[in-house]
């Protein structure tokens, strides 16, 4: 092949590349408008721009979160039954805190949830408890949904899709797309990943986290794998093709693209028919010319191990190199990633999954849950710290999402906690969020929710702190937001001023 053939053919690729040639339409748009941007009629219910999350950094605890000794415990409630904070006894839970060397009082108090019911931190949030700038920037919300099995509840709370629905697509692909799609947004270093622990775990369609859904394939989150022993650093090297051989190598690929492309031309000439899935494959192509870049944004460093020690155990802690990626990603001075998903499975995973705390609850949460928490208060900055290293809440909003919470009394008399969809919480931090505050509320008799965000309006909720316009084809629908809304207008202040209290 002429050697002007091949410079021709990569000319006309990069061409492609740089007007973002990747975002294949599923749905007709407004022609001065990017995905994701608000309709002037909408804006009232827009969340204003200097209030807005830049980042977003969203800790997933894979296996289910026990509200009731974490962020909605109720210190009354119980004490004479052995439910909720003392499922397993007083001196159970008073012992290993003593023994675990947390400091302070067992709980700390909160706020006051929508039954005037006084809610407090439990004793598990001990290193988040002593950082008063970030409690002081926190908003628990509860929830509730219906699906027991971890096969059905994980994709609804990382999709807030049911599985079968086409729009099932983790959060990190309309954040990708959205940014991706913006003019000069386009790049090769994703702006949304997803870190997997390295070990070894049985998935439960945690996988979703990265699914795309109606979405083009440019906008999937990159999944990352967060283990010393990775083989991406090396793949990002391209040394199967080799030094010399990489130029060579691309520009063949630009070739034969553009030849493929050619047939999609009435009679060779006009404009290219769309296909999604020669879109797909040119981003991919796109990317993998750019993977320089990212090896120098996912660098070996990032995969080393890290010691971790709680509660008496000492072991290399997957936590802490989350943490220590997520921190790297949204902090870079350059290509910094806009959304960074961390499903955590603890120090020491629990043998049924992560978090999944079939037996001998008190010993794995207070240990797993604990150094999670140190590991991302640790990579926050503290006030006047100013660390360039460190997360700003100003800028970076942290969300605390799991797929259930655990029963408020022990699984058949042992000492585990089974699955409880029916009332358990999630939590957001800083961005937009300046002040405590609850939304929702759990009642004592049942230990169930009576107000609650479904993990639906929960994945609105992100895209609305970082100012993304939630309703689309490929997203939600005003169907999904509840309290009898009827318009878009008013699904977008509902969740703006009640879920995320946002009024001013």
């Amino acid at each position: 092949m002429k050697r002007r053939t091949f410079l021709k053919t990569a000319g006309t690729a990069g061409v492609a590349a740089s007007a973002g040639a990747f975002g294949i339409l599923r749905s007709p748009r407004r022609a001065d408008a990017a995905w994701g941007d608000w309709p002037q009629d909408k804006l009232e219910a827009m969340i204003p721009p200097e209030r807005q999350a830049k980042k977003v950094l969203e800790l997933y605890f894979y296996g289910g979160l026990n509200a009731f000794d974490s962020f909605y415990t109720v210190p009354e409630w119980g004490q004479n039954q052995n439910l909720f904070l003392w499922a397993f006894g007083a001196n159970t839970v008073n012992n290993r805190f003593a023994s675990c060397g947390f400091g302070g009082n067992l709980t700390e108090p909160f706020f006051d949830d929508e039954a005037g019911t006084t809610v407090h931190l439990g004793p598990w949030l001990a290193p988040l408890r002593e950082r008063p700038d970030i409690v002081d920037r926190m908003r628990i919300v509860v929830q509730r949904h219906d699906l027991l099995p971890h096969e059905g509840a994980n994709p609804v709370a990382l999709t807030g899709h049911r599985l079968g629905s086409p729009r099932l697509a983790g959060i990190g692909s309309s954040i990708q797309r959205y940014f991706a799609e913006r003019p000069g947004g386009l790049r090769p270093v994703p702006y949304a990943y997803v870190l997997y622990p390295g070990s070894e775990f049985a998935t439960d369609n945690v996988r979703a986290a990265s699914a795309v859904g109606l979405h083009p394939g440019s906008a999937r989150a990159l999944s990352v794998t967060v283990d010393e022993g990775s083989l991406l650093t090396n793949l990002l090297a391209r040394n199967t093709v080799g030094d010399a051989n990489r130029e060579r190598f691309d520009r063949a690929v630009d070739h034969y693209l553009a030849a493929y492309a050619d047939r999609f031309r009435r009679a060779g000439k006009g404009k290219a028919a769309r296909s999604a899935q020669r879109a797909d494959f040119e981003f991919a192509h796109y990317s993998r010319k750019g993977a320089g870049e990212l090896q120098s944004v996912l660098s070996a460093d990032l995969f080393s191990s890290i010691p971790g020690s709680e509660c008496g155990t000492n072991t290399t802690s997957m936590p802490a190199m989350q943490a220590r990626m997520a921190a790297s990603l949204l902090t870079r001075p350059d290509n910094a990633a806009r959304y960074v998903h961390w499903i955590d499975a603890g120090l020491t995973p629990h043998p049924s999954a992560g978090h999944d705390t079939h037996d001998s609850h008190v010993t794995y949460a207070s240990r797993n849950v604990a150094h999670t928490l140190r590991q991302l208060v640790s990579i926050i900055n503290e006030p006047g710290e100013n660390d360039p290293n460190k997360i700003d809440l100003d800028e970076t909003m942290i969300v605390i999402n799991t797929e259930f919470g655990r029963t408020p009394y022990p699984q058949g008399g042992g000492s585990g906690l089974n699955h409880w969809p029916q009332g358990y919480v999630n939590v957001f931090i800083g961005g937009p969020i300046r002040q405590r505050g609850i939304y929702g509320y759990i009642t004592a008799d049942q230990g169930m929710a009576q107000s609650w965000v479904s993990p639906t309006e929960n994945r609105m909720l992100i895209l609305m702190a970082m100012g993304i316009y939630p309703f689309s084809s490929q997203t939600f629908a005003v169907g999904d937001v509840g309290g009898g809304v009827t318009n878009e207008l008013e699904a977008a202040k509902r969740l703006k001023e009640v879920y995320l209290g946002i009024t001013d």
